[in-house]
């Protein structure tokens, strides 16, 4: 039943004056603050932002956070630009990217083993497209100076942010930004190397500012049973008119081929539209699947 709910979120960002920031989701009430750990501009929050346009959230979504978290982040923004839903993008639309994006959230809320940056988890909406644009209606949505944005980027991301060419001084105009931003930046297979990432970023002057983090596999003993399992499945099914062993191998390449730092929701969509459902369970949580299923969604 939250549908109205997010239906009435999304219609308050269009609103004249339209509202630039707010939350649809948070953990708790005083999010991103805790008992433990309050406002105070002695030690700031630190907010680890994922902004993305979750259609649908995967699991190398949910790593990127994993690592925010190990980098020392106390708190996760599950960030939605409404802007670019707006923009007319193959897939779903904002309410149900939205449904996804909180129901990988309360995956995180509700698993007591879960990390505690990841179980203090939020899902928000922005009007804003650029990263400098979007910083400051989430700061002030706080007490001045009691939180900490680390806006979290692949190397794509991160090249166009940093690129002197869409600043008249790289270093002077990145400032503001950086006085309460940081970013944690992850590699993309097919977009480059380490040094190739910070070459921009050591131009810039602000390469203090940024943290390089690894994206593991999922080494997950359960998941590969489960995959395992999915495989055998298939290989009993033998349909089609290529055989069991072409089926097989196609299979196999869907289940365990794919790499976590390798899914990408490009990836999701299509295999929804062939059917590979074992390629999706492998890159999506159980929890988006079932909205993806009872949706519709991506399925032409």
């Amino acid at each position: 039943m939250r549908k109205p709910f997010l239906q009435l979120a999304l219609a308050k960002a269009k609103d004249l004056p339209p509202k630039p920031f707010q939350t649809t989701l948070t953990a708790t009430s005083s999010w991103p603050f805790t008992i433990d750990r309050p406002a105070s501009t002695t030690r700031p929050t630190r907010i680890a932002v994922l902004d993305s346009s979750f259609n649908p959230p995967t699991k190398a979504h949910y790593q990127l956070l994993k690592a925010a978290a190990r980098v020392g982040c106390d708190a996760v923004l599950l960030l939605l630009a409404t802007n670019n839903v707006d923009k007319g993008q193959t897939g779903a639309g904002a309410v149900e990217r939205l449904e996804m994006m909180e129901a990988m959230a309360m995956d995180s809320i509700r698993n007591e083993k879960e990390d505690p940056t990841l179980r203090h988890t939020a899902v928000g909406l922005t009007i804003h497209a650029r990263f400098m644009d979007k910083a400051q209606p989430i700061l002030d949505n706080y007490p001045p100076n009691t939180v900490q944005l680390s806006w979290i980027m692949g190397h794509d991301t991160m090249t166009r942010l940093f690129d002197p060419k869409y600043y008249n001084d790289v270093h002077a105009d990145m400032a503001p930004f950086f006085e309460q931003c940081d970013v944690i930046c992850s590699s993309r297979p097919g977009y480059g190397t380490r040094d190739e990432m910070m070459k921009f970023v050591e131009a810039s002057g602000h390469s203090k500012k940024v943290t390089l983090v690894d994206i593991p596999d999922d080494d997950d003993e359960e998941e590969q049973k489960v995959g395992a399992l999915a495989i055998e499945g298939e290989i009993g099914s033998g349909g089609g008119g290529g055989g069991g062993r072409a089926e097989t191998t196609t299979t196999k390449t869907s289940a365990r081929g794919i790499q976590v730092k390798e899914m990408s929701s490009t990836v999701v969509r299509n295999a929804i539209k062939s059917q590979d459902w074992t390629l999706v369970d492998r890159c999506v949580l159980p929890s988006v699947r079932e909205l993806i299923e009872k949706n519709g969604l991506y399925i032409e």
